[in-house]
């Protein structure tokens, strides 16, 4: 019995050290979440430029068809 409660105490162990720093653990899902987060910021600006430029397309095209 004694080697039975050794077993899951180890088990449980060795679950929670995958869980928390094994390889795509908490930490890792953490990391690469926040990776995420700084890229979508980074793609809404982006957005906004792409849009900013087209306006200006747009305008100039306007131009050169209004002369």
């Amino acid at each position: 019995m004694k080697t039975l409660k050794m077993f899951f105490l180890l088990l449980l162990i060795w679950l929670q050290y995958s869980l928390w720093w094994g390889k795509n653990g908490i930490f890792d899902y953490i990391i690469v979440y926040k990776k995420v987060i700084m890229e979508k910021k980074e793609n809404i600006n982006l957005d906004i430029l792409n849009n900013q430029i087209i306006l200006e397309i747009n305008k100039f095209n306007n131009r050169i068809k209004n002369n």
